[in-house]
């Protein structure tokens, strides 16, 4: 039976750099420098630079480092603390491979990150800060953890659209477009659009922000192209048994997905705690 974590608070103003530093010799990488720490989820702010780093969580298991949480000030609410975690297998792996993996989550990571975010909680609120947010996805251990600490979400940032090539039907109605495939990865274009996959054994996955690109094209065309990719998916690559689309702040790529006939599966939110005097 694996013994308990342990979660283990570190308060100074560098406590990040320690942390990222060990899990860079856990994997046995080359001494980080401060380009490669973690940074926050992407969020509209009006501060400057880095934000000021309130602590880290460590958690550990028979002393050895499982994952952290940074813990810092969001620059444009005042007492008002952020969070983000790491869970050190998914990180080593981003180093070794160079991108980050999209597997699920473990039941262990599931219990990290609400035991970080129940302790970064903890010290903020001895800090004197009123709330602690975080960002993540609902069916995944940042919406966990905001159910089993009570946190409530106040915004919704992203989506992920998902379908089964196997099992997809092409949806009628769309119109016929010009589709050419070029030679990086699963890529395909028209005229006005273009569409990219990154597959990952079983699975097909697609950044919208970085890996679509529309110019002039409507929805229906855009939609029609996306169809297309997967037709492409069922035929040449018969091992992918999901496609999942990642989709923020695009509204083009937000209706021509449903034309296409994916659907949403989770939502990536903003979660906020109340932090009320013990």
């Amino acid at each position: 039976m694996n013994s308990e974590l342990f979660f283990e608070w570190d308060g100074r103003p560098d406590a990040g750099e320690h942390v990222s530093g060990e899990m860079y010799a856990v994997a046995g990488e080359p001494p980080y420098t401060a380009d490669d720490e973690p940074e926050p989820e992407p969020e509209p702010t009006g501060g400057q630079g880095r934000p000021r780093t309130i602590g880290a969580v460590a958690a550990r298991r028979d002393g050895a480092l499982l994952g952290w949480a940074w813990v810092y000030e969001d620059p444009d609410h005042e007492r008002v603390a952020r969070v983000q975690a790491m869970y050190v297998p998914r990180q080593v792996r981003r180093l070794k491979t160079g991108y980050y993996d999209l597997l699920p989550p473990t039941a262990e990571e599931f219990e990290m990150v609400t035991g970080l975010y129940r302790r970064a909680a903890d010290e903020a609120r001895a800090a004197g800060y009123r709330t602690l947010r975080w960002g993540g996805r609902d069916t995944g251990p940042d919406g966990q953890a905001a159910t089993a600490l009570n946190a409530h979400g106040h915004g919704e940032c992203a989506r992920y659209w998902s379908t089964e090539p196997a099992t997809w039907q092409p949806p009628a109605g769309l119109p016929d477009v010009q589709v050419h495939q070029l030679p990086a990865h699963l890529t395909l274009a028209t005229a006005d659009a273009e569409v990219s996959a990154f597959i990952d054994g079983h699975a097909a996955h697609i950044n919208a922000g970085e890996s679509i690109r529309h110019e002039n094209a409507e929805p229906r065309a855009l939609a029609a192209l996306i169809a297309e990719l997967v037709t492409r998916l069922r035929r040449d690559h018969p091992e992918v048994t999901e496609l999942t689309i990642w989709e923020f702040d695009d509204a083009s790529v937000r209706q021509a997905l449903p034309l296409a006939g994916l659907r949403i599966t989770a939502r990536t939110m903003d979660y906020e705690l109340p932090l009320t005097p013990s």
